[in-house]
């Protein structure tokens, strides 16, 4: 009888302990990107449509060593509901005639009447040596565009819908000089890797939508020609072979002119990564971020997101497990309600992130994932560790 009223036992510790656990529960869900930033209803998208004329657009493909992917997703390109004409600059390895005679064949069986785009091909010379072949390969399809607005995108992409390119250009306006679009994985890629890139998309999507882009982890990308130029494009990281995308936004985004999209069917899906392609994302994006402004910030939010998650999942598995032992029933009682309040709470939060942008992965995966990132991005640093570093760099002498 005395053993169980010790259990039961309400001190001032117990007390306090127990206030804190239930506070920890409450307040760590709160430092999560899927908490500071929501996919919200657009509700001026009847007056984007009616006030913006939407202006034509060069779109610029790069299938570096990829050009197998434009006979599935160059048709989608091509198939845009967009009166006010585009142009479709292909951008390919001189004398390549894989990917030449891949898209003749894809053209042949497109009735480009009923399109509103043309296509133009142009080369990378062989003879180009230290300097990145796939930021030449944009820089040339930017030189050849004939609007100032320009789409750089992915062939391993296609859009999520024919007002994919209306969408985007909506906010091609006087006031703006970049529009960063959303992009996720095709639904036969693993969970794990969707979930990653929801879960970094939204760290983006806040610093967008408050004024300081950082990079952009998808191919959706809308900038003016004559900025690029008169900023002389990727001047400041030219000696780097990869990390376009990421340059591009850090370079270019202005607080008050980068405007974000990400209505539905301003969607790109991107074609499931192969596991080399995967690996090399993290490692490359590793090396680059040296080299981009603004990611102190960025990953310091990351850090101070991870290490509150795993303080609170282990202060309350340690005390539940002390509380037994003890035992003390009280402290054990607020200790299993602090972690479900934790557990619940981001469940929430989870759920409606992957709602919101059409993730078909269960919850429970997700609060999984949402533990075990940390994990894979440490696996990445050590083989980064070990990584040749000229695999990296352009200069290689």
């Amino acid at each position: 009888m005395t053993s169980n009223m010790n259990a039961l036992s309400f001190d001032n510790t117990t007390l306090i302990v127990s206030l804190v656990l239930i506070l920890l529960g409450i307040l760590s869900p709160m430092l999560n990107p899927f908490f500071r930033f929501r996919k919200k209803q657009q509700h001026d998208d009847a007056d984007l449509e009616n006030s913006t004329v939407l202006p034509p657009i060069s779109l610029i493909l790069t299938p570096y060593d990829n050009a197998n992917k434009l006979e599935k997703n160059l048709p989608l390109y091509l198939r845009q509901d967009y009166p006010s004409g585009y142009q479709v600059i292909i951008v390919t390895e001189q004398k390549d005639h894989d990917a030449e005679e891949i898209i003749s064949r894809t053209l042949s069986r497109i009735n480009m009447a009923e399109s509103h785009a043309e296509v133009y091909v142009t080369h990378i010379p062989k003879s180009s040596r230290y300097v990145s072949r796939k930021k030449l390969a944009i820089t040339l399809g930017i030189k050849a565009a004939k609007y100032d607005w320009v789409m750089v995108t992915e062939a391993s992409c296609h859009p999520s819908s024919d007002q994919w390119l209306s969408m985007m250009a909506r906010h091609c306006n006087n006031g703006n000089n970049l529009v960063i679009g959303y992009g996720n994985y095709e639904n036969s890629t693993s969970s794990f890797r969707r979930f990653e890139r929801l879960h970094n998309a939204f760290y983006l999507m806040r610093e967008v939508s408050k004024g300081h882009a950082y990079r952009n982890t998808s191919y959706n990308l809308l900038l003016r020609k004559s900025e690029f130029l008169e900023n002389a494009g990727f001047l400041g990281n030219l000696h780097l072979t990869r990390g376009e995308y990421d340059f591009l936004v850090n370079k270019y985004a202005k607080a008050d002119s980068t405007a974000l999209e990400i209505s539905d069917e301003s969607w790109l899906i991107e074609d499931t990564p192969s596991d080399k392609t995967w690996l090399n994302r993290h490692l490359f994006y590793l090396e680059s971020r040296k080299f981009l402004q603004r990611s102190t910030p960025h990953r310091w939010l990351y850090n101070i997101d991870q290490l509150t998650l795993h303080i609170n999942y282990l202060v309350c598995i340690a005390t539940i497990a002390y509380a037994a032992i003890t035992p003390n029933w009280i402290l054990l009682g607020a200790s299993i309600a602090a972690l479900l309040t934790a557990l619940v709470f981001r469940g929430v939060l989870c759920h409606r992130a992957l709602k919101d942008f059409g993730e078909d992965i269960s919850v429970l995966q997700a609060l999984f994932f949402e533990v075990t990132q940390v994990w894979h991005n440490l696996n990445y640093k050590i083989r980064y560790r070990f990584a040749n570093k000229y695999d990296f760099t352009t200069h290689k002498l």
